[in-house]
């Protein structure tokens, strides 16, 4: 970092992956600047089916999973999709990728996922 502050290479750092998440949707932020009704890019972890999520700082579940235990929707890579989540209200998300949608909401006080899969 010759000659460059690390505030400067930091800053030059969130400019050029700033273009690298795709979909056109910005990175997720810190919790406390996501906005409502915005689509951030985001990366669903799939491998279990899809069934929780992290985002904006809390803990999600998928308010209809899917009737195939351990699968996520025909058609999205596993073990991660990429795609974008929206929060919908203070207790609602949804995230979007190649044309599919799937609902999750907020688990109130909720510090870890309910289970991890191998």
């Amino acid at each position: 970092m010759t000659g460059l502050s690390v505030a400067k290479w930091l800053s030059m750092a969130a400019l050029f992956t700033a273009g690298l998440t795709g979909c056109g949707a910005p990175s997720e932020p810190s919790p406390d600047k996501v906005e409502i009704g915005t689509a951030y890019s985001y990366r669903m972890y799939t491998h279990c089916g899809a069934r929780e999520a992290k985002f904006a700082g809390k803990y999600w579940e998928a308010v209809n999973t899917v009737a195939r235990q351990n699968n996520s929707p025909s058609g999205w890579d596993d073990p991660y999709q990429k795609g974008t989540m929206t929060r919908l209200s203070e207790t609602a998300t949804v995230f979007e990728a190649d044309g599919t949608e799937k609902r999750y909401r907020l688990r109130p006080g909720a510090a870890t996922f309910q289970q991890v899969c191998s």
